[in-house]
């Protein structure tokens, strides 16, 4: 599991830390829904530093030739996932809110774009930046996946981020279009998600790749045709956190031991088939509580399940290979 976009600081050799609202540029604490995980053998990864540092979810060489004048190569790309380009960004002021790799300006408490940046990057700064915070990350993953391949013969990526509560939706799983892993392994993820509620609760919202499809890190790390599994896991905010105070909300048991899993989703066949109770009006707090706990049982039991049956879903490579795929270099 890979977690590139909960990181809160700065480093203090890039200057004095901006203005702006840290928690609200970043997927603030979504890692804690997944706490614990790694007694289940779950190598998880998080981001130190904020994504206003380096946006880890963007190609390195996903810079505008406005913001890194000098930059000898630069493809800014008009969405994250895709190919690159060698498109000049005509028509823009070089300090717009960016959502490249480096980023001019940023949310601030106002809810008004900030400046990060005082002045365009020289391309040496840019380099710099992108040596000490975006390449240990991806090599970090790519070591952990490597690794796991070749002890199973296959491997599973999960990217965990959140969205505003505003989106209007409480699960994204982002495949980019079905490309970064297996139909089997995409339409898993969203019957484990989308399982009926264990309390009388409306349906969780389930999507694929919509509204978000996914960014780079499962467009690199997806290659489902050599057995790695890539695909990007977006949580509402709401269900688990105040957005405006950017505090999260209590969990329902101890948040110090991992929480128990599949303890009422059970068998979707059975839960179909058992009587359903008349539900009862609930008050604000209670409502919060239910929610949090429904998401919490089903991101986690969604990993655990994964853990124990992915040999089932025919995860292996079903292209020949002779070396292992180079996982470090672009895929277009």
């Amino acid at each position: 599991m890979s977690f590139p976009h909960v990181g809160l600081a700065w480093p203090s050799a890039l200057g004095p830390k901006p203005r702006v609202d840290f928690p609200r540029n970043a997927d603030f604490e979504v890692h804690t829904l997944f706490r614990g995980v790694e007694a289940w053998g779950v190598a998880t990864l998080r981001a130190v530093y904020s994504r206003l540092v380096v946006d880890l979810n963007r190609a390195d060489d996903d810079v505008s030739d406005i913001l890194v004048p000098d930059h000898p190569t630069p493809r800014p790309r008009r969405r994250p996932g895709v190919a690159g380009s060698d498109e000049k960004d005509h028509g823009h002021r070089w300090d717009r809110p960016g959502r490249g790799v480096v980023w001019a300006s940023a949310i601030g408490g106002s809810g008004r774009a900030v400046q990060v940046l005082e002045h365009p990057l020289a391309y040496r700064d840019f380099a710099d930046r992108i040596a000490r915070y975006h390449q240990p990350y991806h090599r970090a993953l790519e070591v952990l996946l490597e690794r796991r391949h070749r002890r199973f013969g296959y491997a599973i990526l999960v990217d965990g981020h959140s969205m505003p509560g505003s989106v209007g939706v409480d699960l994204v799983v982002g495949t980019l279009d079905g490309s970064s892993c297996s139909g089997r392994l995409r339409q898993f993820a969203l019957t484990q998600l989308g399982a009926r509620p264990t309390h009388n609760l409306a349906l969780m919202s389930v999507r694929a790749d919509d509204p978000y499809r996914g960014g780079e890190i499962i467009r690199r790390f997806g290659r489902p045709e050599l057995g790695y599994h890539a695909f990007q896991l977006e949580v509402s905010r709401r269900l688990y956190m105040d957005e405006h105070r950017h505090a999260l909300w209590p969990w329902p048991e101890d948040p110090s031991e991992p929480l128990p899993v599949a303890r009422a989703l059970g068998d979707a066949a059975t839960s179909r088939s058992r009587p359903r109770p008349r539900p009862r009006a609930l008050d604000v707090e209670e409502q919060r509580h239910r929610e949090l706990e429904e998401l919490l049982a089903r991101v986690r039991t969604l990993v655990h399940r994964l853990v124990e049956q992915a040999p089932q879903l025919e995860l292996q490579p079903t292209a020949r290979q002779s070396d292992p795929p180079d996982l470090g270099r672009a895929v277009p």
